[in-house]
């Protein structure tokens, strides 16, 4: 990755091919929040509990729906950790399973995802808990998120950095906003320096082979989400990760409170600022 030249022997400016890449990419970020089933789209989410649940826009259903949608839409019901539904008119419903068939969570490969109109509903497994996901794709319309805020793109922040391979099996606790705490693959360490200042996170996996970097720094204070922000990089070549800090963005939780976001590590929480990427208006916090 050539993002950078260097400029009367050392000030550092970005490519232009890089900026347009970048600006590619930040584009991206802002449409899948404005697509169907968004994050912007979340409409609840509730845990479930064992035994029968009722679901629909009626005030006696136990879990209660967006008005519009059917009044008794069906029933969930948990037991020996999976949940199934019985639809009241299965016309209704699509992509409910046969009966006597699970809905398969989202940590499952084939999540099973029931439709009604503009509502979408999954089964989330977090830890031993099962809840229900609900969007209401009516909510984009009305929205009054005015987008996605960004630092200016800096050079400084295009960070080669040597990567030490974490040992065979390694694993790391990452905590989420549930309360929950899931021990994650540790893929390694990687070590830089910003303004002067050493500092490392940590990798754990995500899609496509990538490393996944949780990480907090202290403008969280000021000027980017409070619970820290996400980065994603490729996989080490040479022993070198490139971290572009001017693609870190906002976890889901920034958006909605329906999400269930994991929380940086301990050691991922830098001590310095990080003034690069994603911003988030702290007169906004959810």
């Amino acid at each position: 990755m050539n993002a950078a030249s260097t400029v009367d022997g050392n000030r550092r400016e970005l490519e232009p091919a890089y900026l347009e890449g970048l600006e590619r990419w930040r584009r991206q970020k802002e449409e899948d929040l404005r697509r169907r089933d968004s994050w912007l789209a979340l409409a609840g989410l509730h845990w479930l509990a064992n035994g029968e649940t009722t679901v629909g826009s009626d005030a006696a259903c136990d879990i209660r729906l967006p008005a519009g949608s059917p009044g008794n839409l069906g029933v969930l019901e948990v037991r020996a950790a999976r949940a199934y539904f019985l639809p009241t008119s299965p016309s209704a419903v699509e992509g409910a399973p046969l009966p006597g068939r699970p809905l398969l969570p989202d940590t499952a490969e084939g999540t099973t995802f029931l439709r009604c109109g503009e509502l979408t509903m999954i089964v989330i497994e977090r830890g031993d808990r099962l809840g229900l996901r609900v969007w209401d794709n009516s909510r984009l319309s009305a929205t009054g998120f005015a987008g996605r805020q960004w630092y200016p793109p800096h050079a400084d922040f295009v960070i080669r950095a040597p990567f030490t391979p974490a040992v065979r099996d390694a694993t790391i606790r990452v905590p989420s906003v549930t309360g929950d705490v899931a021990e994650e693959s540790l893929l390694g360490t990687a070590s830089f320096t910003v303004g002067g200042r050493r500092a490392s996170l940590h990798a754990v996996p995500t899609e496509g082979d990538r490393l996944w970097f949780l990480f907090g720094d202290l403008t969280n204070e000021t000027t980017t989400y409070p619970s820290g922000r996400f980065l994603t990089a490729d996989a080490p070549q040479d022993g070198i990760v490139i971290l572009d800090f001017n693609r870190a963005y906002n976890p889901p939780c920034a958006f909605t409170p329906y999400a269930t976001c994991p929380l940086p590590p301990p050691d991922n929480r830098l001590a310095i600022p990080i003034e690069a990427g994603e911003m988030y208006p702290h007169e906004h916090r959810l």
